[in-house]
This record gives structure tokens, sequence and C-alpha cells, in this order.
């Protein structure tokens, strides 16, 4: 009997100090997290001078036989259309941001009208009553009547393209879908989510 007391004490105890020793153990380290992605280059905000310098770099564009630039692009490109040539003067862009409106000014210059700015403006939705990728503008810019009835749809196309091609750049950054563009005073901001798929 005195033999079977000395082995139950002696089990309790080592599985005391079992229980003891795993106590004692630091817990176990979680895996470090995953290096940062690169930081997206598009802000998901613009105020008025940085969309204007974005604008104005994209509507550079590249050359027309698609090779990339070996040299800085100037402040002014040609555009051509049916034989039509007018020098954009891209170092003149301005825009305001306003709210649910965002409003851009670009110089345009030819042998007819001289330089003269066409104004072109957006009406958009804000973050509350977004309005997704649409936009509402005028039939023609304001400015000089002649340059607008020729260029201003071109204007208009070109400055709605650029600011749809920043909406997909910085969706496409976040590994997203662009899915808005929207204006309060002084900010326009880019909005992006899950793509939408169709279900069969």
């Amino acid at each position: 009997m005195f033999w079977l007391v000395l082995v139950i004490v002696l089990l309790i105890g080592i599985l005391i100090g079992l229980l003891l020793a795993r106590l004692r153990q630091p817990p176990p380290s979680s895996p470090p997290p995953p290096p940062p992605g690169p930081q997206p280059q598009i802000p998901d905000n613009f105020d008025p001078s940085s969309l204007s310098s974005t604008i104005s770099v994209r509507l550079a564009g590249t050359p027309a036989n698609g090779s990339a630039l070996t040299t800085p692009v100037g402040n002014q490109v040609i555009w051509v259309d049916s034989g039509d040539e007018v020098l954009v003067h891209l170092d003149s862009l301005q825009s305001r941001i306003l709210d649910r409106l965002v409003v851009i000014s670009i110089d345009l210059e030819s042998d007819q009208s001289g330089r003269t700015p066409l104004i072109v403006s957006f009406a958009l939705g804000n973050a509350t009553d977004p309005a997704g990728l649409v936009a509402v503008t005028d039939q023609y810019p304001r400015g000089d009547g002649s340059m607008a009835a020729r260029w201003g749809e071109a204007v208009q196309a070109a400055l709605w393209s650029t600011l749809l091609g920043i909406a997909q750049d910085h969706a496409a950054e976040r590994g997203k879908a662009p899915s808005g563009i929207s204006a309060a005073p002084g900010v326009l901001t880019l909005h992006a989510g899950d793509p939408i798929g169709a279900q069969a």
C-alpha cells in the first residue's frame, strides 16, 4: 500500500512539473507580417494644383509611333485632325474643384484665332451621392466660338478620357476596379471597389 501511495504521489508530482514547465514556455510567436507592397503612385484625393499637373502630363501623350519618350516633354503639343492643327499649351492648364463640379481651362492656339482658353466643366457626383464614372458637360466648352466649334469636342473628350485613365490606374494600383469620381470643394476623390461581374 505504501508503494502504491508513493507511485501516485510521484505521478502527481511529474504531472504538476510538466504542467508548470508548459505554462512557463513563451507563447508561440506569430509569423511576421508580409512586407508592404509598393506604395500607390496615384493618390485617392487631388487638389486643384495636383490635378492640373497630373492631367497636363497625361495630355502630353506618347509619340505617334508608340515608342518611349527619350527627351522630356515640352510645354506644348500639336493636335492634328482632318488636316487642321492646333497648338495645345499644356503649361496653361488650370483646374478648379467645386461641389460636384470640376472646371478645367486650357489654352489652344491656331493661326486663325491666336491663343485662347477653352474652359470645360464636368458635373460629377459627390461622396454621398456618387455618380460613378459618369459626368455631364456642356455641348461646347466656353471660350472663343470658332475654336470651341472646331476643337471643343476634342478637348472635352481628351480631358474626360484623361480623368478616366487616372481613375483606372488608381484602381489598378490597388487591385480593384474604378467605381467613381466625386468632387467636393477643393478636392477630387477617386473611388475604387470590387469588380462587378455577371452571374450566370
